[in-house]
C-alpha cells in the first residue's frame, strides 16, 4: 500500500480540454474520477483534489496562502510551508533546525510563561519577520496554537500573515474584526519612527517605557477574560490621566502597554514619569466583591543609545522590563539606572531637608575686604548642605536640584531670616561684627510677589524685624534686568528699606551695561573666571573704569594668591573676596578670626 505523504509527492497536475487542473494523488497517471474529486476556484482556474484526507490535507496546508511554521520544544524549526518560505525568501534547507526567535522578533508570547503552553489569549499578535537578524524585517501578525504528539513531546504551530502583502488572507474590512489593539500597534510603531526622525534633527533623545501588570495571567484566570478586560481598561485610564497629552499609549498585548515619550526628555524626568506610572495604581480597583490592589513594573529604553530603530528599541525595552521585577522598574542600561537611582534618593533626601533647614543647612561667613587698607567692609552670607553621606555640599552641588523642586525662594527666604536673626545677635552681644553689611546671594525670582505665598520681599524683610542699612542681595545680572520693568516699585521699596543691592557673576554672560547702568544698584561682583584676566589687564581694566565712572563698587572674587591680589591692586579693584582673604567661618569662629585679624593685606 502507498502511504498518503508519499502519494502527494508523486502527485501531478494534468490540464484537460475544459481549462480544468486535475490531480492525479496515486501516482498512477490515471485521471481521478470526477466522482470522488472537490473543486476549489482560485485566479479564474478550476483545480480538482482527490479527497483522500492525508493527500488534501498536505496540499492545503502546502498552498495556504500565509506562513505556516511547526517549532520544537527548544524553539527551532522543523517544518515550513511554503508560504512561510516565501515571506523569508529561504528554501527549506535553510530554515530547519533554526531558532524562531532568530526569525520572528518582538514576540513575547512566543517564550514560554511558567512552563505552560498556552494558546494565544487574544489570538493574532503583532511581530517582525527577518531572515537576517540584522534587518529590521517587517510587521506581521502571528498566531500560536500548542500540539500534543503521542510521544508526549510538544510542539507549537506558528501561522504567520503579513496584511500589507497577503490580500488573501485579509480581504477589504478583515481590520475590523481583528483585535482594535492590533491597528494601534501599528499606529504606535509609525509614531515611534517618525518621533526618532525628528530626535535626530534636533539631536534630542526618546524614551520607551514598557509596562505590565503584575500577574496578569492569574488575574485572568480568576476574574474570566471579560472582566479582566474590564479591569485593563481601568488601569489603562489611570496611565492616560498620569501621562501627558503629547505621550503615547497603547495596548501592546493582555496586561501590557507602551509609552513614546517624545522630546525634550531627560534621564530623570523619564524616570519620574515611570515613578508616576507605578504610583498611579496604589489606589485600589473597586471591583464587584473586594478592592483590588495591582502593580505595574516598567522597562525603559532610551533611543539612541538603547536602539537606532523602532525594533531594537521595543525589544530593549522589553529586555528592561524582563529585569525589573514586580512593582519595579530598570533601565536598559543598568548604569543609567544606578546613576538615576542615586540621583532619586539625592532629591529625596533634598526634600526632607527643605521641610527641615534648620537640622540640615549651616550658614557660613566669608569676609570682604578693602583691598587698599586691608579692613574687613562686610561679610557674605554662604550656604552649606550636610549631607548624611556625602557632609558639606557647596550650593553649586544642590541648588540646581532646589530649582527643578520649585523651592528656591523658601529656601532664599530661610537663609535671610536666619541672617537677620544672626545679626540680632551679635548685636545683642555687642560684637563689632554687627557693623559689618552682610550679603546673601539669591535667587531671581524671590523679587516676584507671585511666587511661594505672594508675600512681597519689602513685607517678607519688614516681618523680620529688619534694620535699616546693612543687609545687601546679590542677584545675577540677567535677573535684575529681566524684574526690572515689572518690579519697577518693589526695587524702590527696597532702596527706601535700606536693602543694597548687587549684580552678581559679571563677566558670565554679556555684559548689558546700558540696561544695568539704569538699575539701583550699589555694588557689582566679578565672575571668578575673570581673575585670569589680571595681568592681561585690557578689558577688565576698561570695565573697572565704567563701573568707577558709574559710582558702583566693583568686587573681586576668588583671589587665592599674592599674585592675584597684586594684580588686583594695580588694576584699581576696590574690594576682594577669597581664601587668601579669608577662608568662609562658622559664627561662632568669626569672632576668633576678628579678633586676630591683620589690619593690613
Amino acid at each position: 500500500m502507498v502511504c498518503a505523504d508519499e502519494m502527494l509527492k508523486n502527485a501531478r497536475p494534468r490540464p484537460t480540454s475544459d481549462g480544468v487542473t486535475q490531480i492525479d494523488t496515486y501516482g498512477t497517471g490515471a485521471m481521478a474520477g470526477d466522482g470522488g474529486g472537490e473543486n476549489t476556484q482560485g485566479n479564474g482556474k478550476q483545480t480538482r483534489v482527490q479527497s483522500l484526507p492525508a493527500p488534501l490535507s498536505r496540499l492545503v496546508v502546502e498552498q495556504a496562502p500565509f506562513g505556516l511554521v511547526l517549532v520544537d520544544d527548544a524553539g527551532r524549526v522543523r517544518w515550513a510551508n511554503a508560504g512561510f518560505r516565501a515571506l523569508l525568501e529561504l528554501d527549506e534547507e535553510e530554515l530547519m533546525g533554526r531558532p524562531v526567535d532568530g526569525l520572528i522578533r518582538y514576540s513575547g508570547f512566543l517564550h514560554d510563561r511558567h512552563d505552560e503552553w498556552v494558546a494565544l489569549e487574544e489570538g493574532w499578535e503583532p511581530a517582525r519577520l527577518a531572515a537576517d537578524p540584522q534587518d529590521d524585517g517587517h510587521l506581521v501578525l502571528v498566531s500560536a496554537t500548542p500540539v500534543e504528539r503521542e510521544q508526549g513531546d510538544r510542539l507549537r504551530l506558528l501561522s504567520v500573515i503579513d496584511p500589507g502583502e497577503s490580500s488573501a488572507a485579509l480581504e477589504p474590512g478583515a481590520w475590523q474584526r481583528l483585535p482594535v489593539r492590533l491597528p494601534n500597534v501599528w499606529l504606535f510603531e509609525d509614531r515611534l519612527e517618525h518621533a526618532l526622525e525628528r530626535a535626530d534633527r534636533t539631536e534630542g533623545c526618546v524614551g520607551l517605557i514598557m509596562l505590565r501588570l503584575d500577574g496578569h495571567a492569574a488575574l485572568r484566570e480568576t476574574l474570566g477574560a471579560a472582566a479582566f478586560e474590564a479591569l485593563a481598561g481601568r488601569v489603562e485610564q489611570r496611565l492616560a490621566r498620569t501621562l501627558r497629552r503629547e505621550d503615547s499609549l497603547v495596548k501592546l498585548r493582555p496586561g501590557c502597554w507602551g509609552v513614546l515619550i517624545e522630546p525634550p526628555l531627560t534621564p530623570g524626568g523619564l524616570q519620574a514619569t515611570v515613578m508616576r506610572c507605578l504610583e498611579a495604581m496604589e489606589p485600589p480597583f473597586r471591583q464587584e466583591t473586594h478592592p483590588t490592589l495591582l502593580t505595574l513594573s516598567a522597562g525603559v529604553a532610551i533611543y539612541p543609545e538603547d536602539g537606532e530603530l523602532p525594533s531594537q528599541l521595543l525589544s530593549s525595552a522589553e529586555t528592561a522590563l524582563e529585569r525589573a521585577g514586580p512593582s519595579g522598574h530598570a533601565f536598559f542600561d543598568e548604569a543609567l539606572r544606578h546613576h538615576l537611582d542615586a540621583q532619586l534618593a539625592f532629591r529625596q533626601r533634598l526634600q526632607d531637608a527643605l521641610l527641615n533647614p534648620e537640622a540640615h543647612f549651616r550658614l557660613l561667613y566669608q569676609p570682604l575686604i578693602a583691598l587698599d587698607s586691608g579692613r574687613c567692609l562686610g561679610l557674605e552670607a554662604l550656604l552649606r548642605w550636610h549631607h548624611p553621606t556625602l557632609g558639606p555640599l557647596l550650593p553649586a552641588d544642590f541648588l540646581p536640584v532646589v530649582n527643578e523642586l520649585g523651592e528656591q525662594v523658601r529656601l532664599d527666604r530661610w537663609v535671610i531670616a536666619t541672617v537677620i536673626a544672626q545679626h540680632a545677635a551679635w548685636q545683642a552681644e555687642g560684637s563689632p561684627l554687627a557693623e559689618l553689611d552682610v550679603a546673601v546671594n539669591v535667587d531671581d525670582d524671590l523679587l516676584d510677589q507671585a511666587v511661594f505665598d505672594r508675600r512681597p520681599l519689602d513685607l517678607f524683610l519688614r516681618q523680620q524685624g529688619l534694620e535699616r542699612g546693612w543687609l545687601s542681595l546679590e542677584l545675577g545680572q540677567q535677573g535684575l534686568i529681566e524684574h526690572a520693568a515689572s518690579q519697577t516699585h518693589l526695587l524702590r521699596r527696597l532702596e527706601r528699606l535700606g536693602v543694597g543691592l548687587v549684580a552678581n557673576d559679571i563677566g558670565a554672560a554679556p555684559l548689558d551695561l546700558p540696561r544695568l547702568s539704569t538699575l539701583p544698584i550699589s555694588r557689582i561682583k566679578l565672575n571668578p573666571r575673570m581673575i585670569d584676566s589680571l595681568e592681561r589687564g585690557g578689558v577688565l581694566e576698561a570695565l573697572l573704569r565704567c563701573f568707577q565712572a558709574l559710582g558702583v563698587e566693583v568686587v573681586l572674587i576668588g583671589i587665592e594668591t599674592l599674585a592675584q591680589l597684586e594684580a588686583a591692586r594695580a588694576l584699581g579693584v576696590s574690594l576682594g573676596q577669597g581664601n587668601l582673604l579669608g577662608t568662609p567661618q562658622a559664627p561662632a569662629d568669626l569672632a576668633g578670626w576678628w579678633e586676630a585679624r591683620p589690619t593690613t593685606a
